[in-house]
């Protein structure tokens, strides 16, 4: 209607954006989940029910910027909660904002063009009924994969108390040539006011940030050496990634929590990933993550295999371990 209006989508299942820089791409990008942190609680952005605004692809020339928008965003909406367009028990909804600029696309300098910066935001609105739903209602910590997730640090449910639990994350993007440079970071808080549910050794305040550099290269292509990208067979992409993640929540409030035998931690992830492309698109590869842990429960030290065999594991002890994937990808 208007170059200066948004796309609007209204209704069920509908989709925000909050960070590129975290991962890059699930189908096409090297590594292989995203971050601790945001992984738990927006993981993809899928919202139940909401409204949603974008101004995508917008030239910045006209007020002297060499570049241009990718996205601004703007988002009310259930997210994290009634996925698959079901219903959510909530009055609540969550605001979501986001913005990415490249401001020098539009430049012919290579070393320059590459940039993109970028921030997402995410206010989750706490329903305190015992009946809610909520997207954010715990801070939890889980290792990556789908298969015999471990629970490293959990606040328990229905943790978080009356008010907004803020999620923000700045992040920047460098591409060069077969070359991608990725940084962010996360930062979150509850401040659990008016707390009504009966479990007063969860009322303590709950903080969480990590940060996360990764690399991207394509090695190898048929055209040779340091060519490549998703849509040529025979390319071969490789990347590695550090993330660590610090989660606290504030003690004797939270003296209960992760079985009463820790109330913070620290948690690092180094990734190396190898990826081949089959078809457009279409790869298959595998994952090395290798797990470093300040605080693990003495049940997760076992599963593990943190303790010695027979051993109920040391109370406060973290722990070091090495996950390994092998996945086939293809997004259509």
């Amino acid at each position: 209607m208007n170059p200066y209006l948004p796309t609007v989508d209204i209704g069920g299942d509908v989709s925000t954006r909050f960070s590129l820089s975290r991962q890059g791409s699930s189908s096409v990008g090297t590594q292989m989940e995203y971050d601790l942190l945001t992984r738990f609680f927006i993981d993809d952005g899928s919202a139940g029910w909401g409204y949603v605004f974008n101004w995508d692809d917008r030239s910045l020339s006209g007020i002297g910027i060499p570049g241009k928008i990718g996205r601004v965003q703007f988002a009310m909406a259930t997210v994290r909660a009634g996925d698959d367009n079901l219903s959510s028990f909530t009055d609540r909804k969550d605001f979501n904002l986001y913005a990415n600029i490249s401001p020098f696309s539009e430049l012919k300098n290579k070393w320059l063009q590459g940039f993109m910066f970028e921030m997402g935001s995410w206010f989750c609105n706490i329903d305190q009924r015992q009946t809610a739903v909520n997207g954010c209602s715990r801070l939890q910590i889980q290792d990556n994969g789908n298969a015999a997730r471990q629970t490293l640090f959990d606040t328990g449910a229905n943790s978080v108390g009356k008010g907004l639990l803020t999620l923000l994350s700045p992040g920047i993007t460098w591409e060069i040539g077969p070359y991608r440079l990725r940084t962010m970071g996360a930062f979150m808080q509850a401040a659990d006011g008016n707390f009504t549910v009966s479990q007063p050794a969860l009322r303590g305040k709950k903080r969480a940030h990590d940060f996360l550099i990764g690399h991207d290269l394509f090695l190898w292509s048929p055209k040779g050496w340091l060519t490549g990208s998703a849509n040529i067979p025979g390319s071969v992409l490789a990347g590695t990634h550090f993330e660590r993640t610090d989660v606290s929540c504030d003690t004797p409030r939270c003296s209960a929590i992760n079985g009463g035998q820790f109330h913070r931690g620290f948690y690092v992830v180094r990734e190396w990933d190898l990826w081949y492309f089959i078809a457009p698109r279409m790869n298959i590869g595998g994952s090395l993550l290798w797990y470093n842990a300040s605080n693990l429960t003495t049940t997760v030290q076992q599963n593990l295999g943190c303790s010695p065999r027979g051993s109920p594991g040391r109370v406060g002890a973290g722990c070091q371990w090495i996950d390994g994937n092998l996945n086939w990808r293809y997004q259509f």
